[in-house]
């Protein structure tokens, strides 16, 4: 009896212990790497840019033989920007026993929603464009960004308006929405400090077609710069457009989601040209490291906008982890994450070495300016930021 009590033991902790989240299993059995992003949507272009130059890296590895030969499978889960799916897709990436990191998400509003799930099961997530700052201040240690955060990005448009844009006078529209509304809140916070206080601030609806009320208040209100502070390039085709319709004057300042030569250039039917973005990403074509990456990804998959050389850079960092951690046969969750922690000094095709502070923040992050120019973005300046 005793002895059937000690093996019934024993199988119990076995499951038990192979439930957690730490447990080593051998390699051998497979290595799913999840990519969660709004592939379906307003979104869907620079998502499906972000799964696809992701995609790039993990042929590049698995055509050197994979994960100590074993071949990666990518694997992806569309949230469509909406947090409930996304946790729906958290639940799915914690349950696969063979998933042991995730590129994503790449929306403040989605990350947070999730943060709490992807923490509890221990899987790594390396995002490529969540910005809101408390993300990584809440204390979970699975959370890693190779983008600079709000707190960088909004003092650092408020100075791009000062002093390149020479603006006095600023309207800030924003999308009720984490990301948005952060990055309004941390820009007017530092242009106030730069005793800039003649500021409109108002709010408008994702994926409306008609923002010709707003507008109108800001036609009104006669600024040297409308900071339209969306989340996709549809929404900020459709403002740039319907404002160069009213007769608004001012130049068009657009945020990170606009540097879409599809979804936004084109889409605004010319009324783009000499527009301003700001981005988390740099010009990727002045880097010569990136010239290889440049050419696999649009031989393949076409137009290059700036969401998926990030990507690219996630990934290769965290199938540099998986590597490290599988090197003795097994691997497990936790051991991924260490290892992404540890990241230091990671040349890729960036321009900058990457390398993560104890929150899992990028160190020494940047914001990009660009100005339409034709059917292209120009980089015309770049700010360090927090």
């Amino acid at each position: 009896m005793k002895r059937v009590f000690v093996l019934a033991s024993m199988a119990f902790f076995a499951v038990f212990f192979a439930a957690m989240p730490g447990y080593g299993a051998d390699v051998s059995k497979g290595i799913h790497i999840g990519n969660a992003g709004a592939f379906t949507g307003d979104a869907a272009a620079p998502c499906m840019e972000i799964f696809n130059s992701s995609q790039v890296a993990v042929d590049e590895w698995n055509q050197k033989g994979g994960i100590h030969g074993v071949k990666v499978k990518h694997i992806m889960g569309d949230d469509a920007m909406d947090p409930a799916q996304g946790l729906n897709v958290a639940q799915k990436f914690c349950s696969d026993k063979l998933m042991y990191g995730v590129i994503g998400p790449p929306m403040s509003h989605i990350a947070q929603a999730t943060m709490k799930t992807y923490g509890g099961c221990n899987l790594a997530c390396i995002t490529t464009a969540a910005s809101k700052p408390s993300l990584t201040d809440q204390g979970y240690k699975h959370f890693f960004r190779v983008n600079a955060r709000n707190d960088a990005h909004g003092p650092n448009c408020a100075l791009f308006m000062k002093n390149y844009l020479k603006a006095k006078r600023i309207a800030i529209l924003n999308e009720k929405v984490a990301y948005c509304e952060n990055l309004a809140s941390e820009t007017i916070r530092a242009l106030k400090k730069l005793r800039i206080a003649d500021i409109m601030q108002d709010t408008i609806v994702g994926g409306s077609k008609d923002f010709s009320p707003v507008l109108t208040k800001v036609k009104a209100f006669k600024p040297d710069v409308l900071f339209f502070i969306a989340t996709a390039a549809p929404d900020q085709a459709i403002g740039v457009r319907q404002a160069k319709e009213l007769g608004i004057e001012a130049t068009f300042f657009g945020t990170e989601g606009a540097r879409d030569k599809k979804d936004f250039i084109e889409a605004s039917e010319g009324a783009a040209e000499g527009a301003y973005v700001y981005h988390f990403g740099p010009d990727i074509y002045s880097i010569p490291e990136a010239a290889s990456y440049v050419k696999r990804f649009e031989s393949t998959y076409g137009v290059l906008s700036g969401f998926g050389p990030p990507a690219y850079e996630a990934m290769n960092i965290l199938l540099t982890a998986m590597d490290k951690a599988a090197k003795d046969g097994d691997i497990s969750r936790e051991e991924v994450r260490k290892y992404v922690s540890q990241t230091e000094n990671y040349k890729g095709i960036l321009g900058f070495p990457v390398t993560f502070d104890n929150k899992g923040d990028l160190e020494g992050g940047a914001t990009y300016f660009f100005r339409v120019v034709g059917k292209d973005f120009k980089q015309v300046a770049v700010m360090t930021g927090k």
